[in-house]
């Protein structure tokens, strides 16, 4: 098995330097909370015939994929009951039919050239949505220049799902400027300290018995791992489940409590099956509800029957917001080093380029919505 103390291995398969860029996002957050102060909503915008204008919305729709729709799952879990409007992440091609002039519709494509994203850009367009976009370039930065929607351009040339920092951001700023949500910058600060301290625990320079994202690493590696989350850290099991898919290349599975204890709890149950190659990663908080706490100890113990494979993570801050990241920062970690124990380059992602190849030959929706868009 790979050493993890060996930095010359840890180079040789992480290509392209995502631990690097891992240890940066403390200054991500940083450069993310100036950026956002240059963003301003403008009173209205005038495309063809249609004349849109900007005010507070009866809803919001986030579109986005992949890691670029991540940042969407991670700030409705973060205002939970405080939103007065429906906000609803959408992961397709098309926005609901509901969609008009009071709704709006916040395009996020870190590369800016992601299809389905552009598809629902164009769709918003049409349908005289308020559209606010955020990308580090592509068609995404182009249509918004040409038509004059809002627009946040983040930085390039990062691995798509370590923009997270960048795209949350910016979503909150959003997020703000239409009066949906009270700056939350001292929790941004809180959270760029906390990032910058652990990322010096994270590094490849600590050794195993001192580095808990490598300890975890070890713990995963050829597992099934479970990552089973809870309100503001239900998006980070979800995360966690997508990191592992992407920098580790193995399958990973999400489940949510309490949905969990209501249908997954039950495959446990099964005394013919054996689950010891199976792990379980726990989100956990010194201050949970007695309702959560009672669900994940009573998990807990019906998975120890059958795996001893059993972890928990726990967050730092005091922040809802610095949490999450910190809680994700380890996760994030934890997959790039599983990854390379698995002798792979975490930033890889052939089967995801190969289908994108394969779509731009057969369909090239791309050119089409431009056409539509600018013609």
């Amino acid at each position: 098995m790979i050493n993890l103390d060996d930095r010359d291995l840890i180079s040789k398969f992480d290509k392209s330097n995502q631990i690097k860029i891992m240890l940066e996002w403390s200054t991500l957050l940083g450069e993310a909370k100036e950026q956002k102060l240059k963003f301003s909503i403008p009173m209205n915008i005038q495309w063809k015939n249609k004349s849109i204008e900007y005010k507070n919305p009866d809803n919001v729709i986030i579109c986005g994929m992949g890691g670029s729709a991540i940042a969407g799952d991670y700030l409705i879990s973060l205002l939970d009951e405080e939103l007065d409007i429906p906000v609803i992440l959408n992961r397709s091609y098309q926005l609901p039919n509901f969609v008009n002039e009071k709704t709006l519709v916040v395009c996020i494509s870190y590369s800016g050239n992601t299809e389905e994203t552009l598809s629902r850009y164009h769709d918003a367009i049409i349908k005289g949505a308020m559209v606010v976009a955020i990308s580090s370039s592509g068609l995404l930065e182009k249509f918004s220049e040409e038509i004059g929607t809002p627009y946040i351009k983040i930085k390039e040339g990062l691995p798509p799902r370590c923009s997270l920092p960048l795209i949350y951001i910016s979503l909150i700023k959003i997020f703000e400027e239409f009066n949906l949500l009270t700056n939350i910058d001292h929790d941004i600060e809180e959270t760029e300290n906390i990032l910058e301290k652990l990322a010096k625990q994270y590094s490849p320079t600590i050794l195993v018995e001192d580095n808990i994202a490598k300890g975890i690493a070890y713990g995963l590696f050829n597992t099934l791992p479970i990552f089973i989350g809870h309100t503001i850290y239900s998006p980070v099991a979800f995360r966690g489940k997508c990191e592992l898919n992407e920098n580790s290349k193995v399958l990973a599975i999400y489940e949510e409590l309490p949905e969990q204890n209501h249908n997954g709890i039950v495959a446990w149950d099964n005394p013919n099956k054996a689950y010891n190659d199976v792990s379980v990663v726990l989100f956990r908080e010194k201050n949970e509800s007695k309702q959560i706490e009672i669900r994940i100890e009573e998990t807990k113990k019906i998975v120890l029957e059958k795996t001893e494979k059993v972890l928990e993570i726990y967050p730092e801050g005091k922040s809802k917001f610095a949490k999450q990241m910190s809680a994700t920062f380890l996760v994030d970690f934890i997959s790039i080093y599983l990854g390379i124990l698995y002798e792979l380059d975490p930033s890889a992602t052939p089967s995801i380029d190969r289908l994108k190849e394969v779509l731009k030959k057969k369909t090239n929706l791309q050119e089409k919505v431009q056409k539509q868009l600018l013609s």
